[in-house]
């Protein structure tokens, strides 16, 4: 059986939907391929400080400009992605990043997520934090990042992490 899950947002509307199994396979026209992202591309999913004097933590501020400690090190990267791809967001129509990972990194991602349920993480692209949310329960094989402000900006982000045109 499919276990899924919604992250609870913490910010804009944003959210972080993920999946504990691969799910079953999209039709033809649902979703498209997801290509790998490239090594430079510094995606990061890290866990939230309760505040800033936490040791070993990285400072970025928030799209509302909130500065958000994130403690270091990140327990996603871009080594633990397989693909990436652009959905839509079917309460809002804006466009979504799918985010499938590595068969290696799932027990690890399990583990992780396991640990941090019920707590602020942190999903950013380079310096730019795309949202905060809090994990729900664990997850492994893949998810889903939401909240985004349009369709334009899940095509840029994607160029950015692929260097591909969606």
């Amino acid at each position: 059986m499919r276990s899924c899950l919604l992250i609870a947002t913490m910010m804009l509307g944003a959210g972080l939907s993920a999946c504990t199994q691969a799910p079953p396979a999209p039709a033809a026209n649902e979703t498209p391929a997801g290509v790998a992202p490239l090594a430079n591309a510094r995606i990061q999913m890290r866990e939230v400080a309760e505040d800033a004097r936490h040791p070993g933590v990285t400072t970025l501020k928030d799209r509302d400009g909130n500065v958000l400690p994130l403690i270091e090190p990140a327990f996603i990267t871009t080594a633990d992605i397989a693909s990436v791809a652009v959905g839509s967001d079917g309460t809002t129509g804006h466009g979504t990043l799918i985010l499938r990972f590595t068969d290696a990194a799932a027990p690890r991602i399990l583990a992780a997520t396991e640990a941090r349920v019920a707590k602020r993480v942190a999903f950013t692209v380079g310096d730019q934090v795309l949202n905060v949310a809090v994990i729900a329960g664990p997850f492994a094989q893949s998810m889903q990042v939401s909240g985004l402000d349009s369709n334009e900006e899940a095509h840029r982000l994607y160029t950015e992490i692929t260097g591909k045109a969606p």
